[in-house]
């Protein structure tokens, strides 16, 4: 297999989530696969990490992998579905943490005894900076999300949507006193559970100069965003009443959890 980008490798670390609600409504979020409690005999807990408010109220989701050819190569053009019932989800041990996870394992089982393989490629928690690290970053820092706004994707590739911009606040904080951080960057529904790198291919600035290499961190999960209202007049003639519309703008600053919420799972497992 071809050698890939740090970009490239990050479209088959994601997941479209499709819900159908007890209402009998849709919905839509975005997910992404990561490995929990890797220890030194190189096992570990493949989960799908997303909000809990996506799978919310749900009776059934669905999810999309690329399909893995025989000799272990993704196969872009097709893909593996799965479905799972909304009690298979993991919820984060604090209930205001806005994040569950999907174990794997039987899904993966369900896949290869139906005689497919899926192709993704996972997060490693060592992408989670420490501390230390994160007290060098800049209060500005370029980052990258990937996901599925307003549900949409590649449907022929089977890849996610990629965005960029940058922190709005500083990591090392925490935005309001919880352990959230604020992002600018275009943010619509179908956007919640998408990951947050800091990611830089080539040259990164840091506090001692401009270093050359590559850098990825994961900092975070997007999981809301600030909108206003604007209010308008809409005028018909003859009519005493003036009916006036009242729209959300999204503002385009994005609410992350910090991705060190995400490390409280494998407690669990």
């Amino acid at each position: 297999m071809k050698k890939m980008s740090l970009t490239e490798m990050l479209t088959y670390s994601t997941v479209l989530i499709k819900c159908t609600y007890f209402d009998g409504t849709a919905g839509s979020g975005t997910g992404f696969i990561i490995n929990l409690c890797r220890d030194n005999k190189n096992t570990c807990v493949p989960v799908i990490i997303t909000n809990k408010h996506v799978i919310a109220n749900s009776d059934l989701t669905e999810f999309e992998f690329c399909r893995a050819n025989y000799d272990g190569t993704p196969n872009d053009q097709e893909a593996v579905l799965s479905v799972c019932s909304s009690s298979a989800w993991i919820m984060h041990p604090s209930s205001n943490v806005d994040l569950c996870c999907l174990p794997l394992a039987p899904v993966l089982n369900n896949i290869h005894s139906n005689g497919q393989n899926a192709f993704y490629i996972p997060i490693e928690t060592e992408l989670i900076p420490h501390q230390l690290y994160i007290e060098d970053l800049a209060a500005m820092e370029d980052v990258v999300m990937i996901g599925y706004p307003i549900g949409l994707s590649d449907t022929y590739n089977h890849k996610p949507i990629m965005r960029k911009g940058v922190t709005a606040t500083h990591i090392k904080n925490d935005y309001q006193g919880k352990k959230h951080f604020l992002v600018d960057i275009a943010c619509f529904p179908g956007s919640s559970g998408s990951p947050i790198f800091i990611l830089n291919e080539g040259t990164y600035s840091t506090p001692n100069g401009l270093q050359i290499g590559n850098r990825i961190y994961l900092i975070g999960v997007l999981f809301a965003g600030h909108q206003y209202t604007a209010t308008g007049v809409l005028q018909f003639s003859n009519l005493p009443n003036l009916p006036c519309p009242v729209t959300q703008i999204p503002t385009n600053l994005g609410i992350a959890i910090k991705a060190s919420e995400i490390l409280e799972f494998e407690k669990m497992f």
